[in-house]
């Protein structure tokens, strides 16, 4: 069995039309597709009998992984799944479940993000440029529509296939990595390992010596401990998912949950060559829950099995295989 790395997170926002000027203007990822999505999915995701949803899916030049899907829902649900940024924000920096979306851009940082901060979207924080071993990298976090938390960064540890910048592929990249705040690091190995046979890229606890720049990072409290356990699938630099671990954070889960329908981080999307194999291997462990089992919609590509899981920190996932 296979389990493939992020084709697409899908992202809910109350104004389409409005989040594309972003992602296709500024940003200039490719309209794959646009359009209304069918009902069968829409109740596979257990939304309201009735509900419609406008959708478009964007990547960078059309590489396979790392996908954006903007969904807009009629009617609106207000639930944001991560609201944790200014003075009344009802969410944690360090709140278990999605945390951000990462996009490369090439080396210098300030002119690309400049113009995504002048397009309305204002950044978080200054840009961080910064050093940790031998990679040097900059980097700094956007609100995108409806508040989605974006991390804009140079590009670094990537494939010369998975990196898409400058011309002709257009300045940003499709989607690196997505983060995840983490509960449980065993519960999380035994999901993203034992489970659905992901890569451990990274799996370790931040060196002393960059506690300090970490914590500023990833917006933790000073001195706080924090692991990171990086996904991939084999041989593929993008489509990646970062979990980061508190050591001693309480562990409160986020306000609005991680699920499509409500605004913000809402879906990530895998394709699996046995959705069978995958559903019986969850269900004999305690690592997730299936939510929804193999159930057939149509999509945008034609009739297709889909189930939902919720992994062990908050995550919604859509693994999908040919009806």
């Amino acid at each position: 069995m296979h389990v493939s790395a992020t084709r697409c997170i899908t992202v809910g926002v109350s104004n389409l039309e409005y989040a594309l000027k972003l992602f296709a203007g500024v940003m200039a990822l490719r309209i794959d597709w646009r359009g209304e999505l069918d009902t069968s999915l829409l109740l596979a995701w257990h939304l309201p009998a009735g509900t419609r949803a406008r959708a478009a899916e964007l990547s960078c030049n059309g590489y396979p992984y790392g996908r954006l899907r903007l969904v807009e829902f009629s009617p609106v649900n207000t639930t944001r799944v991560r609201d944790d940024f200014g003075a009344n924000a009802p969410d944690s920096p360090l709140d278990i479940g999605p945390k951000a979306i990462e996009f490369y851009e090439a080396d210098p940082l300030e002119p690309l993000g400049e113009r995504v901060v002048k397009a309305g979207y204002p950044a978080r924080s200054a840009p961080r440029k910064h050093q940790i071993g031998q990679t040097v990298s900059e980097e700094v976090v956007v609100s995108g529509p409806d508040n989605v938390p974006l991390l804009l960064m140079v590009g670094h540890r990537h494939a010369r296939t998975s990196l898409r910048a400058g011309s002709p592929d257009g300045p940003f990249s499709e989607i690196a990595t997505a983060s995840v705040i983490c509960s449980d690091l065993n519960a999380s190995r035994l999901f993203y390992q034992e489970q659905l046979g992901l890569v451990p890229v990274t799996d370790a606890e931040t060196p002393d010596e960059y506690r300090a720049l970490v914590n500023e990072l990833v917006d933790a409290p000073a001195g706080t401990r924090v692991h990171f356990l990086l996904y991939a699938e084999p041989g593929e630099a993008s489509g990646k998912i970062l979990l980061i671990h508190f050591f001693g954070a309480p562990a409160k889960r986020l306000s609005g949950r991680m699920q499509p329908g409500h605004l913000g981080f809402s879906l990530f999307s895998h394709e699996v060559d046995d959705l069978s194999a995958l559903r019986s291997r969850l269900a004999r462990s305690n690592s997730a829950v299936i939510v929804e089992p193999p159930t057939r919609v149509i999509t945008p590509t034609g009739a297709r099995l889909a189930m939902l899981v919720r992994g062990p920190n908050e995550e919604m996932f859509e693994f999908s295989a040919p009806a």
